[in-house]
């Protein structure tokens, strides 16, 4: 097994730098206002979470402060973000999560510059590499901007899972693996998607620009930069919250393309407010409409991902089980219902539902995603689920919730 690709010399600078921007009173001036704004949003309606509620300014404010500290276009590294607080390598690092992440995704962001010239040179590092979107984003904050996607299904790649991206202001102009740059261009965001945490890893990348221009941006500069996008991510990321928690409760709306407000134009996509009481649960089921790659997430008022590392928060398309008619159900509940698909609201009286379809195949066509839900007595479960569920005991419970676990301490190898 290759070992982790995540765990580089530059991730850990990254960690580091972003780390030191924290410390500075840019962005402690800049923390004061972002907690204010978020707690005169949230505090009244999601009085039920508030012992969360620092935690997601810890997390939200290493967010910005990483996308800060890799925003060098001249000294362009591949580095994660948008995970847990975790230690490695001798260091508690903060968690990044923010506005809805996704317990399945590796997330990695790339500086450039519309002008520039980059070659991103990758190679997989399992026997059955992950699908991934190269997103071309404007840091417009008040609403993210998708100016270019490369999905690595139309990609060629090498038969040793090696591939070169180019990245540059001209047209491709025969080039397999091309990104064009517009102007308004700041970051490459990349998204693995893992659906075997056991057997599948993100794959390696090197970034370099062919054309360097000018020295290493100085840290005062990416102060600046931080502060600027924490206090203005605001908006957008309690649009996102609000997208789900301000909908009527458990009532999840029809799926759609992600594409209109920054996410993946490939992908499909719904949200639901749930609102469960101890002795209620929810009903969901839907179909897999011919994508590749699927997950669902239960995430907190503030659309943070509920410990999914211990908890059966998330599913995926290899981690759920399908109905004997190939369709899906799933239970949402506070307690375990016996299900394979039992989605673990972590107690949380109130949480945000979504589920992604992605990586369609290109050519037949595809089925349109859909989605039901409905709530029920979790007395009454096993007169209300649909025949050829997959059941589960104790023991198969145990097993499951090991896989994850040890699914996600692979992603912190050292």
């Amino acid at each position: 097994m290759s070992a982790n690709p995540l765990a580089t010399p530059a991730q850990r600078a990254v960690e580091d730098r972003a780390m030191a921007l924290l410390r500075r009173p840019e962005l402690e001036r800049a923390r004061t206002i972002v907690s204010m704004l978020w707690s005169n949003a949230v505090a009244w309606p999601s009085r039920d979470q508030a012992d969360r509620f620092d935690n997601m300014i810890d997390e939200y404010m290493f967010h910005h402060a990483m996308r800060a500290a890799n925003g060098d276009p001249n000294h362009p590294e591949a580095a994660r973000f948008m995970v847990p607080p975790h230690r490695w390598f001798g260091r508690d690092v903060p968690g990044s999560r923010w506005a809805g992440d996704s317990p399945d995704f590796i997330y990695r962001t790339i500086p450039i510059a519309h002008g520039g010239r980059y070659e991103i040179r990758g190679r997989a590092t399992c026997e059955v590499p992950p699908t991934v979107n190269y997103s071309l984003m404007a840091d417009e904050t008040a609403a993210p901007v998708t100016l270019a996607l490369l999905d690595s299904l139309d990609m060629d790649i090498a038969a040793d899972g090696s591939f070169t991206i180019t990245v540059d202001a001209s047209p491709a102009e025969g080039r397999p693996n091309h990104i064009q740059t517009k102007p308004g261009s700041e970051f490459i965001m990349v998204r693995d998607a893992l659906g075997d945490w056991l057997a599948q890893s993100a794959n390696a990348l090197d970034v370099v620009r062919l054309d360097p221009d000018g020295g290493a941006k100085p840290e005062e500069e990416m102060a600046r930069h931080c502060a600027r996008i924490a206090v203005q991510g605001v908006y957008y990321s309690y649009y996102c919250t609000q997208s789900g928690a301000g909908q009527a409760p458990n009532d999840i709306r029809p799926p759609m393309s992600s594409g209109a407000f920054g996410g993946m134009a490939t992908q499909w996509g719904t949200k639901g407010n749930l609102c469960l009481g101890d002795g209620e649960a929810l009903i969901v089921r839907c179909n897999a409409a011919g994508a590749s790659f699927r997950n669902l997430t239960l995430t907190d008022a503030f659309h943070m991902s509920i410990e999914y590392w211990q908890r059966t928060s998330s599913f995926n398309m290899l981690q759920m089980a399908p109905d004997e008619d190939g369709d899906f159900t799933f239970v949402v509940a506070h307690r375990d219902p016996g299900v394979h698909n039992w989605l673990d609201t972590g107690g949380l009286r109130r949480t945000i539902f979504g589920q992604r379809w992605q990586a369609f195949a290109r050519e037949g066509g595809h089925d349109d995603p859909w989605m039901t839900a409905r709530p029920v007595n979790f007395d009454d479960l096993a007169g209300e689920l649909p025949d050829g569920v997959k059941r589960i005991d104790e023991a198969g419970r145990a097993d499951q919730l090991a896989a994850r676990k040890a699914g996600f301490d692979r992603r912190f190898a050292e």
